[in-house]
């Protein structure tokens, strides 16, 4: 815990893009820039350099690579906005894991004094809890996208529906890598209203429609490919028979479906990340490649394929 701390710290007083940006830097230089005490930075520096993620030399500390790539706000691969959502939401949730357990149900009221029913209500209810919300998603996605996107040979589909696609981070990696596919986002209005600060820069950028609308409520956009990325962990069994059998209903033959989630062994301890995920206690829950090939097959879906990507998240392929 103390080490997942230093480095929510850390990020949280954006340290990583100090360095990148003007370092190597002494500690009474950067905590002038943070404003932080010098005894405390210089502490603070010591346990990142100790963990691996700053180098110290006579000049002075600077980021490693890594810390360039995944640390900074602004990385090729910034998980920087997962981080913060880890220290602000997830860290005071699993401070309270001992009733989580006791009880079998998320700690909310006791970490946040709420106790929404809808798991997404806690996001959306101020502009800042729902930036850093979808910043968080979008580092996920960003990071995985292309590994979800290569899982299969996607080229034979002609239009896909990212279903809670968010920011699209995935989205754009599909119509980069499928330049014939027609990639639509159908996500939530307040999150297609906050979208503009996560599209990626640059003439050449393929487009991407963002839709909005609750899937759980609204009429589904037409595609030969559904996405499921991160959402049917989320859920109780009910609302996942809602979801599955709405997108069920508007497959055509030879349409598909394609989940990005983490897939446990059949044993289900392995990956750690996602059992350990787990223990916030949400209403859904992980699942096993058999648990999702028969979850699949309960609503008409067949060829159930399965890739684990090495990545944060694997790929479940199967067809209608």
């Amino acid at each position: 815990f103390s080490y997942i701390k230093a480095l929510f710290v850390a990020s949280k007083l954006k340290m990583f893009d100090h360095l990148k940006d003007k370092g190597p830097l002494k500690a009474v230089d950067l905590a002038n820039e943070v404003g932080t005490s010098v005894c405390g930075i210089e502490r603070l520096l010591d346990a990142c350099a100790a963990l691996g993620l700053l180098e110290k030399t006579p000049e002075g500390y600077s980021n490693t690579d890594s810390a360039n790539t995944y640390l900074t706000s602004d990385g090729e691969y910034s998980l920087h906005g997962y981080i913060i959502h880890s220290n602000d939401h997830l860290w005071p949730l699993f401070t309270h894991l001992e009733s989580a357990v006791k009880e079998g149900s998320r700690q909310n009221h006791r970490a946040f004094g709420n106790k929404a029913e809808d798991l997404f209500k806690d996001y959306y209810h101020s502009q800042e809890v729902k930036q850093r919300f979808m910043a968080a998603m979008h580092s996920i996605a960003h990071l995985t996208a292309r590994d979800v996107a290569t899982a299969f040979d996607l080229s034979k589909f002609k239009s896909a529906c990212d279903l809670g696609g968010c920011t699209g981070a995935l989205a754009h990696e599909l119509v980069q890598i499928y330049p014939n596919l027609k990639v639509t986002v159908f996500d939530l209005p307040e999150v297609i209203a906050n979208i503009s600060y996560f599209q990626p820069s640059g003439q050449h950028t393929a487009p991407v429609t963002f839709v909005p609308g609750d899937f759980f409520k609204d009429k589904l956009p037409e595609a030969d490919l559904y996405i499921l990325s991160r959402v049917l962990h989320d859920w109780p069994d009910e609302k996942i028979h809602v979801l599955l059998s709405k997108i069920s209903a508007v497959c055509k033959p030879g349409s598909a479906l394609l989940v990005a989630e983490i897939v446990l062994d059949e044993q289900k301890t392995h990956p750690p990340r996602a059992v350990l995920q787990s223990l916030s206690m949400t209403e859904g829950k992980q699942r096993s490649g058999s648990e999702y090939k028969q979850l699949l097959e309960k609503y008409g879906f067949t060829d159930v394929q399965i890739k684990i990507t090495g990545n944060f998240l694997d790929a479940v392929l199967s067809f209608k």
